[in-house]
């Protein structure tokens, strides 16, 4: 079985020399073969068989996670901005329950906000590297820019396996400031931004007219992309936005290869290549490939249908149900349709109970219309007694370090007695 640090080596000796490494931040740049070296240099030090790795994007992470795959060791990617104690608490019971033969730790949050350790061996991580590569065209001649988190499953996905696998680029930054992104773009020739839509929405609202003639693949992931912002985007850098759906469990799911599913607000695109997808009769999504890890096959708790030729869209997860006068409909359906009218960038739904115990929508919506003006939008896509009771509207909604609404503040605004509700 072929480790992570002995696919580095072929890839290294092939391009020893090349440029892979590129600190956007103090503009130092490293070849394979000085990465390899530093990584050799860290790996003396290092004790398995879990090694945290607890920094930003910079070239030291990944030195240190080719260090951990030289000694055998399992590498664990922590988030900087998680409380000391949260990270000692994750090494604690992380390496308590470590299996043997596993190359990384994908700590995912999931729906319940606890951290929840998915044990990846080298093939998983391998094999949704690959199908990442073939299905978007990512090739060694790209330039990945990297803001994403290297050690979220999504940047290890899509910056740090096309590094290991075929020396594609990164370019790492630590700041998401809008025209700085715009000026790292243009000095390093990018030519492929895996990002959020938080930051796709940023860079759409900046005025004044910016060329990027190197940008030729930009993909969203990490939260739902608004056909809105898809199109500010495009209108705004002539470069469409490409959907991306995927989970810690299984990597890379769908694409969408011609951003005109994104743009048009219908799905996240197809099955990746490798990647096999259906529904189970209760709409729960089931990916099978050799990136899932455990048994080859993952239920999700996402609910989705197909729709044109073989294109996914989701309809939001098993259990959140509200019961309206005896009639029932799920937040997510009507997350999508507040998504798709005129104006609103983002939009989050979620069920509170009245005085009397009865279920009502409450809804926080991202735009700078009214109320009004965004129900006479809801009136073609829903029925009155599907809209939302309680708003909670604004121009920017709050968000993680990871790009995705922030749902804890959310609901506390949308609580009753809270200030700004509609």
């Amino acid at each position: 079985m072929t480790s992570l640090w002995e696919l580095w080596q072929v890839t290294a000796a092939r391009h020893a020399k090349k440029t892979v490494v590129i600190d956007a931040e103090t503009g130092r740049t490293w070849t394979c073969a000085e990465l390899t070296e530093e990584a050799s240099r860290l790996a003396t030090s290092l004790r398995g068989p879990l090694v945290p790795i607890s920094q930003a994007n910079n070239p030291e992470w990944l030195a240190a996670f080719l260090a951990a795959q030289k000694i055998g060791a399992t590498a664990l990617p922590l988030d900087p901005s998680l409380p000391p104690d949260v990270r000692r608490e994750a090494v604690r019971s992380t390496g308590a329950r470590l299996p043997r033969g596993r190359c990384c730790v994908k700590l995912t949050s999931g729906t319940t906000g606890e951290l929840k350790p998915i044990f990846c061996a080298a093939r998983h991580l391998i094999a949704d590297g690959e199908h990442i590569c073939a299905t978007m065209g990512i090739r060694a001649s790209d330039v990945n820019l990297a803001l994403i988190p290297l050690g979220h499953s999504y940047g290890l996905g899509n910056l740090v396996m096309p590094l290991i696998l075929q020396a594609t680029p990164v370019v790492l930054g630590r700041s998401i400031v809008p025209r700085q992104i715009l000026q790292w773009t243009r000095d390093h020739r990018v030519t492929v931004f895996p990002t959020v839509p938080a930051v796709l929405r940023a860079l759409a609202q900046l005025h004044g007219i910016d060329r990027l003639p190197a940008l030729r693949l930009v993909i969203s992931a990490g939260a739902p992309l608004g056909a809105a912002v898809a199109r500010q985007f495009h209108e705004r850098y002539g470069v469409k936005v490409h959907n991306f759906y995927g989970s810690s469990e299984t990597g890379g799911i769908c694409y969408d290869t011609t951003g005109g599913a994104s743009l048009g607000g219908r799905s996240v695109g197809k099955p990746l290549k490798g990647v096999r997808v259906t529904l189970r009769p209760d709409g729960r999504v089931v990916v099978r490939s050799r990136a899932v890890v455990g048994p080859g096959r993952c239920v999700l708790t996402d609910l989705g249908d197909w729709v044109r030729s073989g294109e996914l869209r989701l309809l939001g997860r098993v259990g959140l149900v509200a019961n309206i006068g005896g009639k029932k409909v799920a937040p997510a359906r009507v997350e999508r349709a507040l998504r798709s009218a005129h104006g609103v960038s983002d939009a989050w739904v979620t069920v509170l109970k009245d005085a009397r115990g009865h279920d009502y929508l409450a809804a926080a919506v991202e735009t700078e219309h009214t109320r009004e003006e965004i129900e006479a939008g809801l009136c073609r896509r829903l029925s009155l007694w599907q809209f939302p009771k309680r708003y909670f509207i604004a121009r920017v909604l709050p968000r993680t370090g990871r790009g995705k609404l922030d749902v804890a503040a959310l609901r506390a605004r949308l609580e009753p007695g809270s200030p700004a509700l509609l």
